[in-house]
C-alpha cells in the first residue's frame, strides 16, 4: 500500500475522528431528538448512538428482555435523553470518555485504568487514524496526528485490537505493570512480499527484487547438533551445492553457487556478516625446512566462528542482479548473514543445549580379516613365488606369508612346522584397525542469550560453547563465542547499532605423516597394536615391501612404526581468536532521504603448533639433512610454531532515497562509497630437539667425522643455511576502494525494474586495469496481479516472471601485476657481510585484470491455492572471461611461463524448487519441500602452460572432467581390462592398439551436475518432526585408492619386464590389506564371470601385452570409475514443546526437547565408506543428539 494513499486514508480518518465525541466539548452539548414506538430497547440505544456519537457498553442479559419501548422527546441533552430512556428499566448509566456504560441498579463508581500509547509502522513512523478497540467490542477510538491514543479501561480488560487500512489487524496484550505502550504494525502483504531480502547494503522484499535470491530462516540454524552454519545450509537451496571436505571436526564445507567459474582464483562465495564482508586471508608459509602439513589452515576460511544460534536469517545472492553490488568479489555468489537483535520488552533469557553421541563409520569398507588375508597371501605365494623360490630364481615376496615362506630375517632358521605354527598364531590375532582407531565419542554444545530493552534502546547478548569430539581418536574441536548488539533510536531521525563478535576456536589432532584413516584401511589385520607388556608393537609389514624384495631398507626409527604411537606422541594444535566490531548509523534528513554509515574493524589471530615426539616415525622422517643422508639412527623431536594475524577495516557511507508517487510509482535509490583494507602478518619457527616437558630445545649438530674432530667450513655454512630456514616472516597487504549505486523502480508494485552499478579499485592489478566496473539490470512482472488473471486467482494466486543480466568479478590472488621477487631463506655470506638472495617470481604485467563473469537468467515464481503449493523454476547462463592461467612464454624473456587473462568458462543450468503444504489445521501441519539444480560446466578456452593436457582440464569439457578409456570388460584371453576404441581411431598395425589417443573418452566429472535437497516438516499439537536430506547425481571418481605398497617399491625401473595397467593388476599392492572380493579374479582357470583382472608381477616373465594393449594409466583408470551418486538423510529430528499450562506452573516462557539422528541413512552404489567424501579419507560421522531449550 503506497505511502501517498496512506496519507490520504489518514486524513480521511482524522476528519472522522475530529467529528467524533472524543475531540471537543462541543459534542458533549449536542442535542438529541427521538420519537419511536414499540421497538426493542437495543434499537433505541442504536438511535442515540447515531445522533450522539457515543458507544454503548453493557451485558446483553441486561437488555434482552426489554421490549416494546416507546419514547418521545425533542432537543434534549444526552443526560435528559438517557434518563427518559432508562426510566422503568431498572438500569443506570455512567459516562467514561465517549463510552456509555449500562449497569443494573445504582452505578458504583469503578476505578478505571488510564492507558496511553502510540502506534507506529515497522520503520518507526507514527500512524495517525489507526483504530484502537477493546477486543470483542466496538468500543475504542482513533489515534491522533502523532499516532497517540488515551483509553480509560474498565477492570478486567487485557487485550486491544488495532487496525488500519493496508496494515495487518493485530491483537495487543496490555502489559500489567505499565501505563504506556508502543504498538508496531506490519503492512498487510502477500507471502511473496513478506520475505525480506537483505543484501548487506539495503533491505527490500522478494516481490520488489528481480535477482536470484533465497532466504533461509533461523529455524534451520537454531538448536541443531551440527555446530557450523555452512553445513546446515546443505540441501536447503537449489543451486547452492554444499559438500563436506572431510568428517574432521571443525572442517569447513565446500560451497559452490551455480558452478565453478575460476581456474586459479577463489571459487568460494563471499561471506557478509551484518553488512561486513569477511576478510581473513593468512599468508602462505614457504620454506624447504617447513613442510606444508606442519600448520593447519582449518580456521582461516569460512564462518566456523559464527554460532548458528545467533543467526536471524541467511540471504543467498546467486546471480549478478542480486550480487553485482558487491562487484569484483561476487562471481562465486554472496552469502549474507544477519544476526539476531533485541526486541523491546522485559528481559528474555534463552538457554539451549545439545548432547551428541558420535559413532564410528556405519559402512563397512569390505576389507579382509586375518584368516582371509593369510589365505590370500598363501594363494599368491603358491601362484607367483613358490616354484621360482625352489628353482633359485627371482621371486616376489608379498605379505608376511612371503616373508615366512622365503625365510626372511628371523624366519630364516624356522622349520616348516614352526612356520606353519607361526602362521596359525597370526590367524588368531585379527586386529580391526578401523575399530581400534575410531571411537564412539561424546560431543555437546551450549547456548545462552539475553535480550530486551525499551522503546528506544534494545540489546541482545549471547554466548556459546561447543565441544565436538571426532570419530577418529585424538581429534576434537572446541568453540567459544560471545556476541552483542545494541540498537538505539535517540530521536525520530537518528538511530544507530553497535555490535561485536568474539570467538575462539581450537582444533587438535595427530600430526603424523601417515594418515590414521589411510593406515586403518591398508594395515594388515594380523598386525598387533601392543605387545603383551602393553608397550607399542612395531608394524612388521607396513614398510617392509622394498626390503623384502631386495631393495632399500625402510626408513623407520629403531623402535619401528606404530600408528597409535604416532597418534599419541604427535599433535597438531590450531588456536584461532577472531574479534570484530561494527558501528552503523542511520540519519533521516526527511522521510524520503536517509544517510547510512558503517564502520567495522576485525582482528584474527591464528596460532598453530605441530609437535612430533622423539620416538615417532614422523619425527624420524623429519630429521635434519646430516642425519638423513647417512646411516645415522639418531632420534629427536621437533615443534613447528606459527602465529598469523589479520587486521581488516571497512568504512562505508551511503545515501538512500525512497518515495511513492501517486500511489503508483515506487522509487528507491542508493549511492555510496567504501574503502577497505587488510594486513596479514605471519611469523613462524621450527625447533629440533624439542623437549615437551620443559618447552626448551637442544638443537642437534652434525656428528664428528670418523677419526677426527674437525668439521669443514662448508659444513658450517650448510648448517647456518639450514638454521636460517627454520624461522621467517610473511606480510601481505591489500587495499580496495569502491563506488556503487542501485535503483529500484516499480509501477503499482506490479512492474519492477532493478539497476545496480559498482566499480572496484585494487592494488592486486596492473596500473592500467586497477578499476573494474560491474553492473546489473533486472525486471520483474507480477502477472497474477493483472486483471485478465482474475478468473484464475482462486487457483493461481501468484505468478511472477523475472529476467536479469549483469557482470560480477573475481580476484586471482595467486598472481601479481608487479615484478615480484621471492626472498630466499638463504643469505650469501661474504666476509662479515650477509647479502639477501631471491628469485624473480614473475615478470610485470600491467594488463593483468579482474576475472569477469556475465550471467543471464529467467525465472518463473508461482503459488497455487493460496500458497498451498509454491515453487520456482529458473534457467541461467554464465560466462566467465579473463580467467587467469599460466601461459608458456619465450625463454628469452627469462621465464618459462607467465600468468595472463586467457581462459574462459561457461556454466548454464536449470533450478527448481517446490513446496507443498500437504496438511493445514489448527493442531496439525505437514509440509514437504524439495529442490533440484542441474549445472553444466564447460571450459571453453584454455592455454596449457606446457602444451600438454592437464589432468581434469580439457577445452569444451567440464572442469574436473575425467578423460579415460571406456571400460568394456575383462578379456577372457589376456585377463586385462578392455576399452572401446574411439570412432576416429586409426588402426593400421597391432601397435596402434596400444596408443592412448585411440581410446580417450569423456566419462564424466567429479563435480555432480545434478544436486539438491529434500525437507519434510510435520507437527501435531506440541509434537514436531523434521527430516532434511541432500543428494548428488552422476558424480564420478576414479576409485584408485593408492596403496602405500606397489610395484615401484619392489624393484628398479630398469628391471621391470611388464607394464602394470592399473593398481588392480599390481601383485605387490596385496602386500597390505585389500578388499575381500579381490579373490574373484581372472586366472587361466577362471576366464569369465570374474570381477577383477589378472594379477601381474612387473618383474616376472614378459607377457608382451603392452605392445598391443593400452596400459597407460590415463586410459586404464577408466576401469576404476565409480559413480558416487547418493541420497543422504542428513538429519531426522523429533521435538516436543511443553504446553502453556505447564509453562505457567513452572514460571517459564518456553521449554522444548528434541532427539536427532544425524547422517544415519545413505543410499548409494558406491563401494567405499562415504560417497560424499570418497576415498581413504576421514568420513562424515554419524551421531545421535538429545537437545533441550528453555526460555525465561
Amino acid at each position: 500500500m503506497g505511502k501517498k494513499f496512506r496519507r490520504l486514508a489518514m486524513s480521511m480518518l482524522l476528519l472522522l475522528v475530529i467529528a467524533g465525541p472524543g475531540y471537543g466539548s462541543v459534542m458533549l452539548q449536542q442535542r438529541i431528538s427521538l420519537k419511536i414506538s414499540n421497538v426493542a430497547f437495543v434499537k433505541v440505544l442504536e438511535e442515540i448512538r447515531k445522533q450522539s456519537g457515543y458507544n454503548f457498553m453493557y451485558n446483553e442479559r441486561y437488555v434482552e428482555n426489554i421490549d416494546n419501548v416507546s419514547v418521545s422527546f425533542v432537543d434534549c441533552t444526552l443526560e435528559e435523553a438517557m434518563q427518559e430512556v432508562l426510566q422503568g428499566t431498572g438500569l443506570s448509566y455512567k459516562l467514561q470518555g465517549n463510552i456509555i456504560i449500562l449497569q443494573e441498579g445504582k452505578v458504583e463508581q469503578e476505578k478505571f485504568r488510564k492507558l496511553t500509547g502510540v502506534v507506529k509502522d515497522e520503520t518507526g513512523a507514527v500512524i495517525p487514524g489507526a483504530t484502537v478497540l477493546i477486543k470483542g467490542t466496538s468500543t475504542g477510538l482513533s489515534t491522533d496526528m502523532e499516532g497517540k491514543f488515551t483509553l480509560e479501561l474498565p477492570k478486567g480488560i487485557s487485550v486491544l485490537q488495532v487496525s488500519f487500512v493496508g496494515m495487518e489487524t493485530q491483537d495487543v496484550k496490555i502489559p500489567e505493570h505499565t501505563d504506556n505502550i508502543t504498538i508496531i504494525m506490519r503492512a498487510h502483504v502477500s507471502e511473496l512480499e513478506e520475505v525480506v531480502v537483505s543484501t548487506g547494503y539495503t533491505q527490500t522484499t522478494k516481490k520488489r527484487a528481480s535477482g536470484s535470491v533465497a532466504v533461509v530462516n533461523k529455524e534451520v540454524f537454531e538448536n541443531k547438533a551440527i555446530p557450523t552454519m555452512d553445513k546446515l545450509l546443505q540441501g536447503q537451496i537449489a543451486g547452492v551445492n554444499v559438500t563436506a571436505r572431510s568428517g574432521r571436526p571443525g572442517e569447513s564445507a565446500k560451497i559452490r553457487i551455480r558452478g565453478t567459474n575460476t581456474l586459479t582464483g577463489d571459487a568460494e562465495p563471499l561471506w557478509v556478516v551484518d553488512g561486513v564482508p569477511l576478510q581473513k586471508n593468512i599468508p602462505d608459509i614457504a620454506t624447504n625446512q617447513i613442510k606444508a602439513g606442519d600448520f593447519s589452515s582449518i580456521f582461516t576460511n569460512g564462518v566456523a566462528g559464527i554460532n548458528p544460534n545467533d543467526i536471524e536469517n541467511v540471504t543467498i545472492l546467486k546471480d549478478a542482479a542480486a550480487a553485482a553490488i558487491y562487484g569484483s568479489r561476487a562471481a562465486g555468489g554472496v552469502i549474507v548473514v544477519t544476526t539476531k537483535s533485541g526486541k523491546a520488552g522485559k528481559l528474555s533469557v534463552n538457554y539451549s543445549m545439545n548432547m551428541s553421541v558420535v559413532m564410528k563409520p556405519g559402512r563397512d569398507a569390505g576389507l579382509m580379516n586375518s584368516q582371509e588375508k593369510l589365505a590370500w597371501e598363501q594363494e599368491l605365494w603358491d601362484e607367483f613365488s613358490a616354484s621360482k623360490y625352489a628353482a633359485g630364481e627371482r621371486y616376489p615376496v608379498v605379505g608376511i606369508i612371503g616373508m615366512i615362506r622365503s625365510g626372511k630375517e628371523e624366519f630364516a632358521q624356522m622349520s616348516d612346522v614352526e612356520k606353519n605354527a607361526y602362521i596359525q598364531k597370526l590367524s588368531q590375532v585379527n586386529t580391526d584397525w578401523m575399530d581400534l582407531l575410531f571411537r564412539t565419542a561424546f560431543s555437546h554444545n551450549h547456548y545462552l542469550s539475553f535480550s530486551g530493552g525499551q522503546e528506544k534502546v534494545t540489546y541482545y547478548v549471547s554466548m556459546g560453547y561447543s565441544k565436538d569430539n571426532g570419530a577418529v581418536k585424538k581429534t576434537d574441536y572446541e568453540r567459544y563465542s560471545l556476541s552483542g548488539k545494541i540498537n538505539a533510536r535517540p530521536s525520530e531521525r537518528l538511530s544507530f547499532q553497535l555490535g561485536f563478535d568474539l570467538s575462539r576456536q581450537e582444533s587438535t589432532g595427530p600430526a603424523s605423516s601417515v594418515d590414521p584413516f589411510q593406515y586403518a584401511y591398508f594395515a594388515n589385520p594380523y598386525e598387533q597394536a601392543f605387545n603383551e607388556d602393553g608397550s607399542y608393537k612395531a608394524d612388521y609389514t607396513y614398510f617392509k615391501l622394498a626390503k623384502n624384495n631386495g631393495q632399500f631398507d625402510p626408513t623407520v626409527p629403531p623402535n619401528g612404526f606404530n600408528i597409535l604411537r604416532e597418534m599419541d606422541e604427535t599433535k597438531s594444535e590450531t588456536d584461532n581468536i577472531s574479534i570484530s566490531s561494527r558501528f552503523q548509523l542511520d540519519y533521516t534528513f526527511f522521510k524520503q532521504l536517509k544517510f547510512s554509515g558503517l564502520a567495522s574493524y576485525s582482528f584474527t589471530n591464528n596460532k598453530g603448533d605441530s609437535y612430533l615426539g622423539k620416538e615417532t616415525y614422523a619425527a624420524y622422517m623429519d630429521r635434519l639433512y646430516f642425519d638423513t643422508q647417512g646411516t645415522s639412527t639418531r632420534t629427536y623431536g621437533s615443534i613447528s610454531q606459527s602465529n598469523a594475524n589479520n587486521s581488516s577495516y571497512l568504512l562505508r557511507g551511503q545515501l538512500s532515497y525512497s518515495d511513492v508517487y501517486n500511489d503508483i510509482h515506487r522509487l528507491s535509490v542508493i549511492g555510496g562509497a567504501e574503502i577497505r583494507g587488510e594486513k596479514a602478518e605471519s611469523i613462524f619457527e621450527k625447533r629440533y630437539g624439542y623437549d615437551p616437558v620443559t618447552g626448551n630445545s637442544a638443537m642437534p649438530v652434525p656428528q664428528s667425522p670418523t677419526g677426527t674432530d674437525k668439521i669443514d667450513y662448508s659444513d658450517i655454512v650448510a648448517y647456518a643455511d639450514m638454521v636460517n630456514q627454520l624461522s621467517g616472516q610473511s606480510i601481505v597487504e591489500n587495499r580496495f576502494a569502491s563506488f556503487y549505486g542501485a535503483l529500484d523502480y516499480s509501477v503499482f508494485d506490479k512492474y519492477v525494474l532493478n539497476l545496480s552499478f559498482r566499480t572496484d579499485g585494487s592494488n592486486n592489478f596492473g596500473s592500467e586495469e586497477q578499476f573494474n566496473p560491474t553492473w546489473s539490470v533486472g525486471a520483474a512482472w507480477h502477472v497474477s496481479e493483472e486483471s485478465f488473471m482474475d478468473g484464475l486467482r482462486q487457483i493461481l494466486n501468484r505468478l511472477s516472471l523475472r529476467v536479469a543480466t549483469g557482470f560480477t568479478g573475481n580476484i586471482s590472488k595467486s598472481v601479481k601485476p608487479n615484478l615480484m621477487m621471492d626472498y630466499s631463506k638463504y643469505f650469501r655470506v661474504v666476509g662479515d657481510e650477509s647479502f639477501r638472495m631471491g628469485s624473480i617470481r614473475n615478470a610485470p604485467n600491467p594488463n593483468l585484470r579482474w576475472e569477469k563473469t556475465r550471467d543471464v537468467k529467467i525465472a518463473l515464481d508461482f503459488g497455487l491455492w493460496n500458497e498451498r503449493v509454491s515453487g520456482l523454476v529458473e534457467a541461467y547462463w554464465r560466462k566467465s572471461v579473463d580467467c587467469v592461467t599460466s601461459v608458456t612464454v619465450p625463454v628469452t624473456t627469462g621465464f618459462f611461463s607467465q600468468s595472463f587473462n586467457t581462459s574462459e568458462i561457461e556454466n548454464n543450468g536449470i533450478e527448481g524448487s517446490l513446496r507443498v503444504a500437504v496438511l493445514r489445521g489448527k493442531d496439525y501441519n505437514l509440509s514437504v519441500s524439495g529442490n533440484v539444480a542441474w549445472n553444466q560446466n564447460k571450459l571453453t578456452k584454455y592455454e596449457s602452460p606446457n602444451g600438454a593436457l592437464t589432468l581434469g582440464t580439457y577445452v569444451d569439457y567440464p572442469m574436473e572432467s575425467i578423460m579415460a578409456g571406456k571400460y568394456e570388460g575383462i578379456d577372457p584371453e589376456t585377463g586385462l581390462y578392455t576399452f572401446a576404441l574411439r570412432p576416429d581411431a586409426v588402426i593400421n598395425q597391432d601397435s596402434d592398439k596400444a596408443k592412448a589417443d585411440n581410446y580417450y573418452y569423456y566419462l564424466g566429472t567429479s563435480i555432480a551436475p545434478i544436486t539438491g535437497g529434500v525437507n519434510l516438516t510435520a507437527s501435531y499439537k506440541n509434537f514436531t518432526l523434521s527430516v532434511g536430506g541432500s543428494y548428488a547425481i552422476n558424480s564420478k571418481i576414479v576409485d584408485n585408492i593408492e596403496s602405500p605398497a606397489d610395484y615401484t617399491l619392489a624393484g628398479s625401473a630398469g628391471s621391470r619386464n611388464e607394464s602394470i595397467p592399473t593398481s588392480r593388476n599390481d601383485l605387490y599392492v596385496n602386500h597390505l590389506n585389500v578388499r575381500r572380493d579381490v579373490t574373484d579374479r581372472w586366472t587361466p582357470e577362471r576366464t569369465t564371470g570374474v570381477k577383477y583382472p589378472r594379477l601381474i608381477d612387473a618383474y616376472g616373465e614378459t607377457l608382451g601385452y603392452y605392445f598391443d594393449h593400452p596400459t597407460t594409466s590415463g586410459i586404464t583408470r577408466g576401469a576404476l570409475l565409480e559413480n558416487v551418486s547418493y541420497l543422504k538423510i542428513n538429519n531426522i529430528m523429533f521435538g516436543y514443546s511443553l504446553p502453556s499450562k505447564a509453562l505457567k506452573k513452572m514460571h517459564i516462557s518456553s521449554m522444548g526437547f528434541s532427539l536427532s539422528l544425524n547422517n544415519f541413512f545413505t543410499v548409494t552404489k558406491y563401494s567405499g565408506i562415504d560417497p560424499e567424501v570418497p576415498g581413504a579419507t576421514y568420513p562424515v560421522s554419524r551421531s545421535v543428539t538429545f537437545g533441550i531449550n528453555v526460555g525465561f
